[in-house]
């Protein structure tokens, strides 16, 4: 069975909505946009930048957080509500 039969099958098994999606990401792809969304692709540097930015936000400058994981949670929680916004951060 070759690619397009499987495609074809596929496809067809779905309902209609999701039929009319898969035409529009397929005619996305003819026009060069690679995506059905609409967004342009982002370029290497971009997509580094993101990964950097992601790495930064977990580093606290603290290495003992996971060792105090039970501590800083106790913090954040009333005995009686429950889970509570404080103004104080959970964190030192």
């Amino acid at each position: 069975m070759n690619l397009e039969t499987i495609i074809q099958e596929k496809v067809h098994a779905l309902p209609t909505s999701k039929q009319e999606k898969v035409l529009e990401f397929v005619e996305n792809l003819a026009n060069g946009e690679g995506k059905s969304n609409g967004k342009p692709e982002m370029t290497e540097e971009e997509k580094r930048q993101g990964r950097l930015a992601l790495i930064g936000m977990f580093s606290s400058g603290q290495g003992d957080i996971s060792e105090r994981a039970e501590e800083i949670l106790a913090a954040g929680i009333d005995r009686r509500s429950g889970w509570s916004v404080k103004d104080e951060p959970l964190v030192d």
